[in-house]
């Protein structure tokens, strides 16, 4: 006795995938072994079921469910424009990939290589944290990210938040930006007691006063009415006012003095041994927007003589 089989061929059903970044669940599979290829793969289910395949860009099991997607392209996340940094500040950093379907995706910074390509930035670790080192002003650093034949860089601002804190300089009573503009990144002979051009004048009195650390000279501050010539070493000035002689103590002085920790002192002496300093605030005769020639009036008498001498102490606190 015969018998008859019939065979019915009916669609696989499907089964969903998940992860933390999609989940697809289609309701059917086709048992047709369809074949897929890109530029980077190509993949052929028919030859075994549920067969799996992989390369280094992409792991695949045709059992399941899935989609295969091409990176085309990387960039490192700019959340801020400009993006910036201030020094010695640590910085998280972030890559997006993008996809050949137009989809994006969170890259992970475990995977990518890191580097830095200029500027002050420190380091940049293999988890893609940025230090910044330290600088004198504002300056402009890069940083690469790449996996595989793609990259990306990234313009990072380093902010100065610190008048005196540039090794080797810091903390030595001197801004950063004007030893660095003088002396260059490691001078010898920018600090502050030093005087590299010999002309008595320490680089501290030559900052406070206006004048080249470089360049030695005698002359006085000059001015003419209320037009500021040069910075110049402090000089006495006679003018008359009301008919009669007045005698002052003029000198060039910074007009941010103050808000670079500076202090100028003006002392009299009959002597050149006993000195007096004056309390007159000073009045400003002229300027040319950075430093100032300001004046105070003679003390007339140190101990019961007449004062003949004056001097300037400047300090730097």
């Amino acid at each position: 006795m015969r018998r008859l089989w019939l065979v019915f061929l009916l669609p696989l059903a499907a089964r969903g995938g998940t992860s933390a970044d999609y989940s697809i669940g289609p309701v059917v599979l086709d048992g047709g072994g369809v074949a897929g290829s890109s530029a980077a793969y190509s993949v052929n289910p028919a030859t075994a079921a549920g067969a799996a395949g992989a390369s280094l860009n992409y792991a695949v099991r045709t059992g399941y469910a899935g989609q295969l997607l091409d990176r085309v392209s990387i960039a490192i996340d700019e959340p801020t424009s400009p993006m910036t940094l201030n020094e010695r500040a640590a910085l998280q950093l972030a890559v997006t990939e993008f996809h050949d379907d137009s989809t994006r995706g969170i890259l992970p910074v475990e995977s990518v290589s890191w580097s830095v390509q200029s500027g002050p930035l420190a380091s940049i670790n293999s988890t893609g944290l940025a230090t910044a080192g330290s600088v004198y002003q504002n300056t402009v650093a890069v940083g690469r990210a790449a996996i595989g034949s793609l990259s990306d860089t990234l313009n990072l601002t380093i902010a100065n938040t610190g008048l005196d804190d540039l090794a080797p300089y810091a903390a030595d009573g001197l801004p950063d930006v004007w030893q660095v503009s003088h002396f260059g990144l490691n001078g010898t002979q920018a600090s502050i007691n030093s005087d590299a051009d010999s002309d008595s004048l320490s680089n501290l009195q030559e900052y406070a006063f206006g004048t080249n650390p470089l360049q030695a000279s005698g002359a006085a501050v000059q001015w003419s009415g209320s037009t500021f010539l040069s910075a110049g070493v402090p000089v006495p000035y006679a003018t008359t006012v009301n008919g009669s002689f007045s005698y002052r103590a003029v000198f060039s002085r910074r007009k941010d003095y103050s808000a670079v920790g500076l202090s100028y002192a003006v002392e009299f002496s009959a002597d050149l041994v006993t000195w007096k300093a004056s309390t007159t605030t000073p009045t400003r005769l002229a300027d040319n927007g950075e430093v100032e020639a300001v004046y105070v009036p003679y003390i007339i008498f140190v101990n019961g003589r007449k004062a003949t001498f004056f001097r300037v102490k400047v300090q730097s606190r």
